[in-house]
């Protein structure tokens, strides 16, 4: 009967840190970023070019016609809980750090 080997827990998250450092380095490397920058800067130039043709004409311009924003909300139940759990531990690692100033003033004084 073979005995069970234990899981290398640290070797996982080696290796896994390694597959994450690979894909990101892919990714920078194929132009992925600067794509996605590349497409908001053309997408802001037309937003002038498009502004500028209107002031031409005379129309009536509002800023927000011309503005795109793409703000996404990703928040989730693990995003919020994680939010609840580090504004616990915030306050809990505030109230400890001032407590222990208080202290040494305290012994110092």
């Amino acid at each position: 009967m073979k005995k069970k080997e234990k899981t290398n827990w640290f070797l996982r998250s080696i290796m896994l840190l390694f597959i994450l450092y690979l894909s990101l380095s892919i990714a920078m490397e194929t132009g992925y970023y600067e794509s996605k920058l590349n497409e908001k800067t053309i997408l802001t130039e037309e937003s002038i070019q498009q502004f500028e043709k209107d002031v031409r004409e005379g129309k009536n311009v509002d800023i927000n016609d011309y503005v795109v924003e793409k703000n996404r909300d990703f928040s989730n139940g693990a995003t919020k809980a994680g939010v609840f759990i580090s504004s616990l531990v915030e306050d809990v690692m505030s109230e400890g750090i001032n407590k222990m100033v208080d202290i040494l003033k305290k012994l110092f004084t």
